[in-house]
């Protein structure tokens, strides 16, 4: 089989979902509130969740047409969360553009993710209809549990910064990845195209098996992203996760092997507001991360996960038919480690 291009598949599989989003994002007044509501879906991401939910459907099988509706409502989901922890995270940029509370405030844009938000149920409420059976609330329930998953990262993330912990373990860092990112990311994802494609419960559980490194190789690539890529290319701030506060695996291995001196500036860079750093601040940490290697060392990390979740996933799959989607799934995780946005 020829070499796939992961993100080519990708757009393959936006376009039909984008036309299911499309379907149930109102046009009517008042204009301002849904131009909002709008926003985010219209900057259209990479789309990697819902393809992996059609990608998830067809590993096991199942018919990718009747993954879009779920697929349209993970892609949903994104939008919604994005737009809150912009909010939370005081970020400036999404996709290339101002994050929609920059551009209209905290109050409108929460308002604009609470809509969203209500959009996503009502899909996947509809998908539950549609399917006549109990896979459609199997997909509703397992819905909730990725999502309620996902505010559980959150907010081990916003309370490491509330409490003013600055250095976080390895298996800290992963205890909240696999929560906030694998499960949300990867892991759910798969898991809602294999219940569609009427996957056995052993088969369904498995993949958090292999789902779980490639959420972490995930992550931890985008934070090595965060602060080496230009920000054109990522769509977001070259060194925001620095400006934001964010614990990383990065932060954590400079913390352990910088001096004294250094790692007090660092952690009291780290403990002011976004709105008093600097970016001679920024530029500081930024440095030293690069001078104690702690950046190559979150890529070696992120590499090893990506390899033993490839590992994992030619065991747990050996049974299924060796088919297109499955070479692009194992392409997705070789991705996700050699990517610029």
């Amino acid at each position: 089989m020829a070499k796939i291009d992961f993100i080519r598949e990708l757009d393959k599989l936006k376009t039909p979902v984008w036309r299911v989003i499309q379907n149930y994002l109102p046009d009517k007044v008042p204009p301002g509130h849904y131009d909002m509501v709008r926003e985010y879906p219209g900057r259209q991401g990479k789309y990697f969740r819902p393809g992996l939910v059609v990608l998830g459907t067809q590993l096991f099988g199942g018919d990718p047409r009747k993954a879009a509706l779920t697929a349209a409502a993970m892609q949903t989901s994104e939008d919604w969360l994005l737009i809150h922890d912009d909010i939370e995270d005081h970020s400036e940029q999404r996709r290339h553009k101002p994050t929609l509370n920059r551009l209209h405030g905290d109050e409108l844009a929460i308002n604009a993710g609470d809509a969203l938000h209500i959009i996503m149920w009502k899909m996947l409420g509809e998908n539950a209809r549609l399917l006549h059976n109990e896979i459609g609330w199997k997909i509703f329930n397992k819905m909730s549990e990725v999502l309620l998953t996902a505010t559980e990262g959150q907010y081990l993330e916003l309370q490491w910064i509330r409490e003013k912990k600055v250095f976080v373990s390895q298996d800290e860092y992963l205890d909240m990845v696999k929560r906030k990112t694998a499960f949300y990311t990867v892991i759910g994802p798969l898991q809602l195209g294999a219940i569609l494609a009427g996957a056995t419960d052993r088969e369904i559980r498995q993949i958090e098996d292999w789902g779980t490194p490639f959420g972490y190789a995930f992550q931890i690539w985008d934070d090595c992203m965060n602060i080496s890529t230009p920000s054109e290319k990522q769509g977001k701030e070259t060194g925001g996760d620095i400006l934001e506060g964010k614990r990383t695996l990065i932060l954590s291995h400079l913390l352990a092997h910088c001096n004294q001196k250094e790692r007090r500036h660092i952690q009291d860079i780290y403990l002011k507001p976004r709105a008093r750093k600097t970016k001679r601040d920024k530029d500081y940490v930024l440095r030293l991360m690069a001078t104690y290697g702690s950046i190559d060392h979150a890529k070696k990390i992120a590499l090893e996960f990506g390899n033993r979740s490839k590992e994992i996933f030619d065991r747990r799959t050996a049974h299924l038919k060796n088919t297109k989607a499955k070479e692009t799934i194992r392409a997705g995780i070789d991705f996700v480690t050699n990517r610029e946005q």
